[in-house]
């Protein structure tokens, strides 16, 4: 027939230029196939953020998007014993197969011909992670496609990257997937160092996680875990004592909770840096968690809805070695989930050391010169002293120790409250107005501003180390952030005067005698926001440097609170759980604070103008006004307050001559007459200074005329 052909012999050569081909065919098939449907590794990314401590330890695990606890897990990670067993007990020909062992899968096709159903599926571990990477019901088809990624994945990966990816995706019961989060969950610790039973229990997990789970089915986890050291006793991975031994070891009965270290510093990195499954900070976790079983112990004896926070900063680093942001992060009553480092919050006194530290720099005042804590008499704002006496004469020094408002609000006056609000701004330190067009004024002295702890905590460290207030450093291998003061906020003189005024403040009850053995006080400063709404204390020595506030998260009042009555005792125990760090234990202060001040700086005046000038302390009785006029009847019960001003301590009060019982270090005095009549009233002081006041006290009601001139005159004359 026209165009027939004779059939070609077939031949040696032919047949092999055949399988060539065919061969060749295959091979560009599997190259387009690759380069179409590359590895879906999508799952890889969907981990977990971890955020972990200097060492490496977890702070906090934050959940992915499907709600899974999936760490990265790299087999740098993992107790090399555990990359034996499993090796040993679910691949042998691992390391020198390419993703498929054919001798699996005839042995499991065999079983399963004999059996009549699945006994085994011949899967090698880059199988599982093909499945692991694209999950899908386990069919014929299934498994089809799973050997061909295993090949993928050999081709593309070394066995190391892909054992990375299995303790990764391998999944350990519930939400958990990972070796490290199985770690953490059944054991509670990294997968660095496992004994061999966990080993072993980690190895059989995954095959049947959801009836494996040792916190459910611990009879069903049990005979797995001795089915695998059965094995790896037979294969002679492990000795007849360790195979006994790891029989012994008791099954993990439940799911751990992850650690909630630093929780609220661990959210602000996280939301911080949101492309970082893992972020290493500098807390010292051991640390960490006996800070908050500090805080936990402490909050027993506080009322429900107060919180508190602590920072713990190592001097010489910058680096926050502890964080506490709240009492509780999961308590609500006190808004635990409230980061109060970073909350505004009004001071109170905690910024006087620093407003006397730029008038000691400005040649302004010494600590030994004397100043008068008395009402200031000109102007519209008359602040007053905590307990509303007045020191009379008394040196910059003790004003500070004492953490006395008047001489506070004087110096700042003098310095210039704009002046010293713009001082801190350069040096790093925002201080917060209240009101957009509000203008510094005297009540900075005061706490009428806002700060945050963790900024004061910065700018305290400063006082303790180089006098530059630097960023606090967060990150374990981030570079120090350039300070934020360029330069020195005062000089070396001035902060061994500051120290050395700090570290003799009255210590709060119970840590008195503390510090009369200590031979390395520390230095600190409280602070009382008005309202009790704050309570503060800050502290250094030369290694760490503490601040702690105490109140409440929605800033309602909390009577009777003090920095020093709530929360120097606080930074006191933190202190007592810190480790020494350096042989000298003292920040540098010497003395020469308690040295006289020179001539032209012994006493205090509000302008250069007078400031050779000595000061005038002219005794005065405040109240009652002279002349003054009273019904017998509306003070029988409560009485007469008689008030002095200025004078030096101690006053004696007496009333025709007779002394009254009185506080001599008080200005005030309560008179309690008996029966009406003509009283004169006099008060000494210690110069044996005296102020007289005459008083009318009336049985009868006055006519309306001079009623009106009583009252007016007591309006007048009231402090």
């Amino acid at each position: 027939m026209p165009g027939w052909r004779p059939f070609r012999k077939i031949t040696p050569g032919r047949i092999i230029m055949a399988g060539l081909g065919g061969v060749a065919v295959l091979a560009v098939t599997l190259v387009v196939l690759d380069r179409v449907f590359p590895p879906n590794l999508s799952r890889l990314s969907h981990v977990s953020t971890v955020v972990e401590g200097e060492n490496g330890r977890p702070l906090r695990v934050f959940s992915t998007a499907g709600g899974l606890l999936r760490l990265k897990t790299t087999l740098a990670d993992i107790d090399p014993k555990y990359v034996r067993f499993l090796k040993s007990y679910e691949d042998r020909r691992f390391d020198s197969h390419i993703g498929v062992d054919p001798l699996a899968l005839a042995r499991a096709a065999w079983q399963w011909v004999r059996a009549g159903h699945i006994v085994s599926g011949g899967s090698t571990l880059t199988m599982q992670v093909a499945r692991l990477l694209e999950p899908r019901d386990r069919t014929i088809w299934a498994k089809s496609i799973e050997i061909l990624r295993a090949m993928q994945l050999e081709w593309h990966f070394s066995k190391t990257g892909i054992l990375n990816m299995y303790a990764t995706l391998a999944p350990f019961g519930g939400r958990v997937e990972g070796v490290r989060s199985a770690a953490n969950v059944y054991f509670q610790k990294d997968p660095g160092h496992l004994t061999i039973a966990e080993a072993a229990l980690l190895t059989v997990l995954p095959q049947s996680p959801s009836l494996l789970r040792p916190d459910r089915f611990a009879g069903q986890a049990l005979q797995a875990r001795a089915k695998v050291l059965q094995r790896l006793r037979n294969d002679n991975e492990i000795t007849a004592a360790e195979y006994q031994q790891a029989l012994g070891e008791p099954i993990p009965r439940q799911q751990y909770a992850m650690p909630l270290l630093a929780p609220h510093l661990a959210e602000r990195l996280a939301a911080q840096y949101p492309d970082q499954n893992r972020i290493v900070t500098t807390i010292e976790p051991w640390l960490q968690a006996d800070m908050q079983k500090l805080v936990e112990y402490y909050g027993v004896s506080v009322a429900r809805d107060r919180s508190l926070a602590v920072v713990v900063v190592e001097n010489k680093t910058g680096k926050v070695r502890a964080h506490l942001g709240s009492r509780d992060y999961l308590d609500r009553p006190s808004h635990g989930f409230v980061d109060m480092t970073r909350a505004i919050r009004s001071p109170g006194s905690t910024l006087k050391p620093f407003i006397y530290a730029l008038s000691f720099d400005d040649h302004q005042t010494h600590p030994q010169t004397l100043i008068w804590d008395r009402a200031i008499a000109d102007g519209g704002y008359r602040p007053s002293n905590f307990d509303h006496n007045e020191a009379g004469e008394i040196s910059i020094a003790d004003a500070l120790r004492f953490s006395l408002n008047i001489p506070a609000v004087k110096v700042l006056g003098r310095y210039g409250p704009i002046r010293f609000s713009e001082t801190m701004r350069k040096n790093g330190l925002e201080l917060s107005l209240p009101g957009d067009a509000a203008v510094p004024n005297l009540a900075i002295a005061l706490g009428g501003v806002g700060v945050k702890l963790d900024d004061l905590t910065g700018l305290y460290r400063g006082l303790a180390t180089d006098r530059k207030n630097c960023p606090l450093q967060y990150l374990r291998d981030e570079k120090p952030a350039p300070c934020l003061s360029p330069h020195e906020m005062f000089s070396p003189q001035t902060q061994k005067w500051i120290t050395g005024i700090l570290q003799n403040t009255p210590r709060p009850d119970g840590y008195r005698a503390q510090a009369t053995l200590n031979p390395a006080p520390i230095a600190f400063k409280t602070g009382t926001s008005y309202g009790f709404r704050d309570a503060w204390a800050f502290g250094y020595n030369a290694d760490y440097t503490v601040g702690v506030w105490v109140g409440k998260a929605s800033g309602q009042p909390s009577p009777s609170q003090t920095g020093l009555s709530s929360a120097a005792p606080l930074l006191f125990s933190v202190f007592e759980k810190l480790p020494r760090l350096s042989r000298i234990h003292n920040v540098d202060a010497d003395e020469s604070w308690k040295k006289p001040a020179p001539d032209g700086l012994k006493y205090f005046a509000p302008n250069r103008a007078q400031q050779n000038q000595l000061a005038v302390n002219v005794l005065d009785i405040e109240f009652p006004a002279d002349d003054a006029l009273f019904l017998l009847g509306d003070i029988a019960r409560r009485g007469v307050v008689l008030r002095a001003r200025n004078g030096v301590r101690p006053l004696i009060w007496m009333v025709n001559g007779v002394p009254l019982p009185s506080d001599p270090w008080k200005r005030s005095a309560r008179w309690k007459p008996s029966e009406p009549g003509f009283y004169d009233i006099t008060v000494l002081d210690k110069n044996a200074d005296a102020s007289h006041r005459q008083v009318t006290i009336r049985a009868n009601a006055p006519q309306r005329s001079t009623i009106s001139q009583v009252s007016i005159s007591s309006v007048k004359n009231r402090p």
